[in-house]
C-alpha cells in the first residue's frame, strides 16, 4: 500500500500522526477524553489498520455534548467572547466584501490607522483582507469591525480564528436564530447568509458537525439541512452583484444609444426626454453607490480615490447633458448638442470595466490555488464492529475528530501502521483505515494554501514603490484633467479665437477622458497578480514560498549548497554492517535503541529500527540529551554512555572504525564512558533525480557543493556518483560550520547562494543563505529557518523555484512596464496631444479593463509552462 498527495478520487482529508493498532468508537465514550486528546496531534488522521475485503458500517459518533441547564444538550444562544483566553493581545484576519481595487485596500487601511488599538497591520490587495494584531486593553474585535466599517463603508467579517464553519439552510423560517434561539454548547457564532442559509462557527473539539446538526434538527423550529457546498469555482456575491448592475446599466443604455446615434425621424424634444429619464435612472441606480463612497473616502479618510473621480466625470457629463436638453428646449443650442448618450456610455463601461477586472482577479487566485486537491466526500466506517459490511458515504463537512474513513486503493511513498497520511493523498494499494484528527478547513492542504496565501502578504521593495506610485496617480490624475481644462480653454481663445462659453463647453470633453481613464490598479496589481498565481504554481509543483521576496533572490542564483544526508540521499538508510566491541553485546545494543530513539536524524532512525526488528529491547538511560550536530549522550548505570560520529567520540583511529570509513560508508558509534561498545556501518541510496537536478544546474551555470556532517570517505562517493568535484566538498561539518561555509560562498563575488537541507542541524544554514530551502521529507521544524519549502521530498523542486522565481521576475516586469505605458499615453490620448486622434469620454470608461486586464492574463501563462 502506498500513498501520494493527488487530487484523484479517494483522496484522504486527513493527516496521520501515530498508530493506534486498537480499534476505538470513532470518538464514542469508549474513548477517554485523554485518549481523543493523546490521539488529536498536529495532524489530521491516524492509520488504524489495512482493511479486508469486507467493509464496516460507518455510525454517528456518540460523544456527550458537553452542555448545561436544564435539556442537558441546549442551552441559551449567548455568543462565547471572541477574546476570552488572551489577555493583552488577539491576532485577528478580517475578511472584506467588494471589489479590490488599490483605492478600496487604501481607505481600509486608513480606517485601520486610526485606531490605536491595532498594531503590525498588513493589506492583501488581491484578498481584500487585513491581518493585524489588536490591543483588548483599548478595543474589542467587534468594535474594530464597527469603526472600521463605518469609516470604509465595507463589511468585514472574521476569519481563521481557529473555529470549524458549517453552512447550514434553515426549511420555511427567517430569523431561526434569534436572541432566544437554544444552541448547542460549543456554538462559537453564527451569521445570516440569506433569508433561509446561515453559517456557524463552531469548537470542534466541544461538539462535532453531525451532532450539531442533529441537535439543530432536534430543537429548531424546521428542518436543518447542509447547504449546498461552495464550489471552488463558486463567483462571490459582490462579483455577481457588480454584473447584475452592469447588464441593468446595458439595458438602459442601448435604448440611448439607439435614439441618439440610429437614422430615425428627428423629434430632437421627444427623444430627449426619453434619453433624460433613462439617463437618470443610470446615474442613480448605477453610478448613485459611488457617491457615499467618494464622499466618505474625501470627507473621513481624506482621500481622493477612483470612486471620486467616477462620480466628478459622470456628474459633470451628466449635468452638463441635462443642461443641453434644458437650452435645446428653450430654443437655443449648446455647441456640443444633446449627449445623455455619453453619461450613460461612460457609466456602463465604467462598471463593465470593474466587472472584467475583478472576474478576472477573482479567477487568477483561484486557478492558483491548491484546496480544489480535496474531495468532498468520505467513507465513514464504525471499526468497533467489523462484522457489518457496510459504510457510509458522508459529506466531508461533517467529519468530526475520532472519526474512522476508509481511504480507497486509488509516486508511491510506503507506508504502514502509524505513517502520516496528507490531506489529498491517494491510495494505490489496499485500502486503509485512517483516523481524523484534524478537519478538512485545518489540515495540511489548508496549512500550504495559508502558506501560498501569506506571501501575497509580504512586499518586495518593488511593491512598496508601486503602492507609492499608485497612490499618487488618482490624485496626479485629477490635477492633469484641470490642466487640461486650462490649456483647452485658452486654445479655444486664444489659437481658436472662440468664445468663453464656448471654448470651456469644448475643454470639457477633454478633461472628463482624463478624469477616467487614468488608471492606479494596474501598478498596484502587477506585483500581488505575479505572486498569486506564481504561488499557486510553485505549490502544485511541491514548492511553497514563505515570502516575496524570494522570488526577486532566487531569480539570481549563483551558488546551490546540498546537504547530503536525507537530500541528496533518501532519507531512509539501510545498516549493512555493525560490529560490537564488547563481551555484553545485548546491553550495548539496548543502550543504542534507548539513545537513538530520541532522535529522528536519519542515521538514528535507521539504527534504531535495525535494532528493533532483531528485537532488541531499550535499556533505562536517563539525562537523554541530543548534542547538536554530534550525537546523543545519556546516562546509564552512573556513566556517561554517547553515541554519533567517531570524531566527536575520538575513536577514529579504532580498527572497527577505520575499516568501516574505508568503505566510505556513514558510520555511527557508541561508547560507554571512553570505551568503544558498537560501530554502525550504514549506507544511503542516492535519490533517483539528484544526477538529472545537478547536471541541470550546471547548464545554467550554476555551481554546485556538498556539506555535510558526515565522514569524509561517504561524502566523496556521493560527489563522484553526481560528477561534483572534491574540492567544493566539506564534510565532518558542525552545524556551526555549514553555516560559516555558506557565508563565506556568499561573500566571494557577491554569490547568491540557495542551500537546501532537511534537518534541524541545517536550521542556521538555511537562515544564513540568500535563499534557504528545507526540503519536508520527515518530521522537523527546520522549514521554520527556510525561505521556500520543498513539500515533497524531490530535489526536482530546486529547478522549479529558480525557473519559477526567474519567470515570474520578467512577468513583474511586463506588468511595471505595461501599467506605465497604458497610463501615460492614454492620459496623451485622452488629453488631445494628438491633433486627429482623441478619446471620447464615453470610451474612456473602458480604461480599467484594459489597463488591468493584461496584467492579471499574461502572468496566466505561468499556469502552463512545463517546469519539470
Amino acid at each position: 500500500m502506498s500513498l501520494f498527495p493527488s487530487s484523484k478520487d479517494g483522496s484522504s482529508d486527513g493527516d496521520v500522526s501515530h498508530i493506534s493498532t486498537t480499534s476505538p468508537c470513532a470518538g464514542g465514550d469508549c474513548c477517554s477524553e485523554q485518549q481523543r486528546q493523546d490521539e488529536g496531534t498536529c495532524h489530521t488522521g491516524i492509520i488504524e489498520k489495512p482493511l479486508d475485503s469486507h467493509h464496516v458500517t460507518g455510525h454517528e459518533s456518540n460523544r456527550p455534548i458537553r452542555a448545561a441547564h436544564r435539556s442537558g444538550t441546549l442551552r441559551k444562544y449567548v455568543l462565547d467572547d471572541v477574546e476570552e483566553g488572551s489577555a493583552y493581545t488577539e491576532h485577528v484576519i478580517l475578511k472584506f466584501q467588494g471589489s479590490n481595487c488599490p483605492g478600496c485596500t487604501s481607505k481600509i487601511s486608513k480606517a485601520f490607522e486610526s485606531l490605536p488599538a491595532v498594531h503590525n497591520l498588513q493589506m492583501n490587495t488581491i484578498l481584500l483582507q487585513a491581518e493585524f494584531d489588536l490591543d483588548l486593553a483599548k478595543s474589542s474585535v467587534r468594535d474594530v469591525i464597527d469603526s472600521v466599517k463605518s469609516a470604509s463603508g465595507r463589511a468585514c467579517q472574521r476569519t481563521g480564528d481557529g473555529w470549524q464553519e458549517l453552512d447550514v439552510v434553515v426549511s420555511g423560517i427567517c430569523g431561526a436564530f434569534g436572541a432566544d434561539a437554544m444552541l448547542p454548547v460549543g456554538v462559537k457564532d453564527v451569521t445570516q447568509v440569506n433569508r433561509h442559509t446561515f453559517s456557524i462557527k463552531y469548537d470542534a473539539e466541544i461538539i462535532g458537525a453531525r451532532q450539531l446538526l442533529k441537535a439543530l434538527n432536534t430543537d429548531l423550529d424546521g428542518p436543518v439541512s447542509l447547504a449546498l457546498p461552495k464550489s471552488h469555482d463558486e463567483v462571490p456575491t459582490e462579483i455577481r452583484a457588480t454584473a447584475f448592475t452592469t447588464a441593468l446599466s446595458w439595458i438602459f443604455t442601448i435604448p440611448i444609444l439607439v435614439l441618439a446615434w440610429a437614422p430615425l425621424p428627428k423629434h430632437v424634444i421627444a427623444y430627449g426626454a426619453v434619453c433624460l429619464a433613462l439617463a437618470t435612472v443610470v446615474q442613480v441606480v448605477v453610478a448613485g453607490p459611488f457617491y457615499p463612497r467618494a464622499l466618505r473616502s474625501l470627507i473621513v479618510n481624506r482621500v481622493v480615490d477612483l470612486d471620486l473621480l467616477v462620480v466628478l466625470s459622470t456628474s459633470i457629463t451628466y449635468g452638463f447633458s441635462v443642461a443641453s436638453f434644458i437650452c435645446e428646449v428653450k430654443g437655443t443650442r449648446l455647441v456640443s448638442g444633446i449627449y445623455f448618450e455619453t453619461s450613460a456610455l461612460l457609466i456602463t463601461f465604467i462598471m463593465m470595466g470593474r466587472l472584467m477586472s475583478d472576474f478576472a482577479c477573482h479567477r487568477a487566485f483561484r486557478i492558483g490555488s491548491i484546496k480544489s486537491l480535496q474531495t468532498r466526500s468520505a467513507l465513514l466506517v464504525d471499526i468497533s464492529d467489523s462484522s457489518i459490511d457496510k459504510e457510509l458515504d458522508v459529506d466531508v463537512r461533517l467529519l468530526q475528530l475520532g472519526d474512522t474513513f476508509r481511504v480507497k486503493p486509488s509516486c508511491p511513498v510506503a507506508t504502514d501502521a502509524g505513517s502520516s497520511v496528507i490531506a489529498g493523498s491517494v491510495n494505490l494499494g489496499d485500502a486503509v483505515l485512517v483516523r481524523v484528527t484534524r478537519l478538512p478547513g485545518s489540515n495540511t492542504i489548508d496549512e500550504i494554501a495559508g502558506m501560498v496565501e501569506e506571501v501575497t502578504h509580504s512586499k518586495t521593495k518593488a511593491q512598496h514603490t508601486a503602492d507609492e506610485v499608485a497612490r499618487w496617480i488618482v490624485p496626479a490624475s485629477a490635477t492633469l484633467a484641470m490642466l487640461t481644462l486650462v490649456v483647452w480653454f485658452a486654445v479655444g481663445i486664444t489659437i481658436q479665437e472662440e468664445s468663453a462659453g464656448s471654448a470651456i463647453l469644448k475643454a470639457i470633453p477633454y478633461a472628463i477622458s482624463v478624469l477616467v481613464v487614468c488608471c492606479p490598479c494596474a501598478v498596484a496589481f502587477a506585483v500581488p497578480m505575479v505572486l498569486v498565481i506564481a504561488s499557486g504554481v510553485g505549490a502544485k509543483h511541491g514548492v511553497v514560498f514563505r515570502s516575496a521576496e524570494v522570488m526577486r533572490a532566487a531569480r539570481g542564483v549563483t551558488h546551490v549548497v546540498f546537504d547530503k544526508t536525507g537530500t541528496l540521499t533518501q532519507g531512509c538508510l539501510s545498516v549493512v554492517s555493525d560490529e560490537y566491541c564488547s563481551e555484553t553485546q545485548n546491553l550495548g545494543a539496548a543502550i543504542v535503541v534507548a539513545l537513538t530513539n530520541q532522535s529522528d536524524h536519519p542515521v538514528s532512525l535507521a539504527v534504531s529500527k535495525h535494532l528493533k526488528a532483531a528485537g532488541v529491547e531499550p535499556a533505562t538511560v536517563t539525562h537523554v540529551t541530543p548534542v547538536v550536530g554530534k550525537g546523543i549522550e545519556g546516562t546509564y548505570d552512573g556513566r556517561i554512555v554517547r553515541i554519533g560520529n567517531a570524531r566527536w567520540l575520538g575513536v577514529e583511529d579504532q580498527l572497527p572504525v577505520r575499516s568501516l570509513l574505508s568503505q566510505n560508508l556513514t558510520v555511527l558509534c557508541a561508547t560507554q564512558g571512553d570505551r568503544l561498545v558498537a560501530v554502525f556501518g550504514l549506507e544511503a541510496t542516492l535519490r533517483e533525480e539528484a544526477s538529472t537536478v545537478v547536471a541541470s544546474l550546471v547548464e545554467r551555470g550554476i555551481a554546485v557543493s556538498i556539506i555535510s556532517g558526515d565522514e569524509i570517505g561517504a561524502v566523496q562517493k556521493v560527489a563522484l556518483k553526481l560528477g561534483i568535484s572534491h574540492e567544493v566538498i566539506r564534510a565532518k561539518c558542525t552545524p556551526r560550520e555549514k553555516q560559516q561555509y555558506v557565508k563565506e560562498l556568499m561573500q566571494a563575488d557577491n554569490n547568491t547562494v540557495l542551500f537546501c537541507g532537511d534537518g534541524v542541524n541545517d536550521a542556521a544554514a538555511l537562515s544564513q543563505a540568500s535563499v534557504g530551502v528545507h526540503m519536508k521529507s520527515g518530521p522537523g521544524t527546520a522549514w521554520i529557518a527556510g525561505d521556500a519549502v520543498l513539500i515533497r521530498p524531490s530535489l526536482l523542486g530546486i529547478l522549479v523555484l529558480i525557473d519559477l522565481s526567474r519567470d515570474s521576475c520578467r512577468q513583474m516586469v511586463f506588468n511595471f512596464t505595461w501599467a506605465a505605458v497604458y497610463n501615460v499615453v492614454a492620459i496623451l490620448f485622452a488629453a488631445g496631444a494628438f491633433i486627429h486622434i482623441r478619446l471620447s469620454p464615453q470610451y474612456a470608461g473602458l480604461g480599467e479593463a484594459v489597463s488591468v486586464l493584461p496584467v492579471i492574463l499574461v502572468p496566466l501563462q505561468l499556469r502552463w509552462r512545463k517546469y519539470l
